[in-house]
């Protein structure tokens, strides 16, 4: 994939760093957008993204961006409203695509801001239940009433209790999966806080991010709540009155569904037109598509 960073159109800093919470041994992690060559946009191969685990970045080819960003993907806007400061790199034709970006809001936002935040939640009250109630051994199927089947394997009394016996085994293999896999700083964290602030951090910001853009029509990727953002990675609440705030929170973000101005989807029509033509501007573009050697 030695064409990406030619063909690359937008690469922004993105995650702790564009939120302006990063502490100082955070990651840079990167985000950006490219148009493959012709041969992926006409032919048979398949591009949707480059993946550079090293060093933290990720591109995406424009058809997958804006098709996640119409689905109003918090991380594809954390791209389309990055920070001038953090914008890396833009051409002529990120420019266009940021300068349109309004068109990908919608009330969807209630939905995906909300569902990225609850993926934290349940994360946070797992963990946390692990750290003050963690499971004692490994399930076995007569706990649930099993016998052992003459031809192998147990039989279990009705399809529920085999059900609730892999459920327990399953959750049981996520805990040692964690515990064995644990991050230091983010178990440093647990132990002295009692719960996993990174996660509370981000959900918190996640929901005051889906009710300012249902009230204001605003993405504030750098976040103008950032100290308080962490403090409350540094324990500023008790599990208690994290949970608290997290329902007030829940109840803001319905609130502000309820009153807000934006569409009801994005601009679908709009948004496909652009990406067409910045696709058929870019097959005539040599730099996109230079001819091979010798020709």
């Amino acid at each position: 994939m030695n064409w990406v960073a030619r063909n690359t159109i937008l690469k922004t800093i993105w995650g702790s760093q564009a939120f302006g919470t990063a502490g100082p041994d955070s990651d840079v992690d990167v985000r950006g957008v490219c148009i493959p060559p012709a041969r992926y946009l006409l032919g048979l191969s398949e591009f949707e993204q480059h993946e550079d685990r090293q060093n933290e970045v990720v591109i995406y080819s424009l058809a997958k961006f804006a098709r996640l960003a119409l689905a109003n993907n918090p991380n594809m806007f954390d791209i389309l409203w990055a920070a001038e400061e953090h914008v890396l790199y833009i051409d002529e034709y990120g420019q266009v695509l940021r300068a349109v970006r309004d068109r990908f809001l919608s009330r969807r936002v209630a939905q995906t801001y909300a569902g990225y935040a609850a993926s934290q939640l349940k994360r946070m009250q797992t963990h946390y239940r692990w750290l003050n109630n963690p499971p004692d051994h490994q399930p076995t199927p007569a706990e649930f009433g099993a016998v052992s089947h003459p031809k192998g394997g147990y039989r279990f009394p009705d399809t529920q209790r085999e059900q609730d016996y892999r459920a327990t085994l399953k959750q049981w293999q996520n805990f040692q999966h964690w515990r064995a896999n644990r991050n230091p700083e983010r178990a440093a964290r647990e132990a002295q806080h009692g719960y996993d602030t990174k996660h509370a951090a981000h959900l918190l910001r996640l929901y005051r991010m889906g009710i300012e853009i249902l009230r204001e029509g605003e993405v504030r990727v750098r976040r103008p709540d950032a100290d308080w953002l962490r403090s409350v990675l540094d324990g500023r609440y008790s599990y208690p009155a994290l949970m608290a705030l997290v329902a007030e929170m829940q109840a803001e973000l319905a609130e502000a569904e309820a009153i807000t101005a934006l569409p009801e989807e994005p601009d679908f029509c709009a948004v496909e037109a652009l990406i067409i033509d910045l696709h058929r501007r870019s097959l005539a573009d040599p730099r996109f598509n230079p001819p091979a050697p010798g020709q």
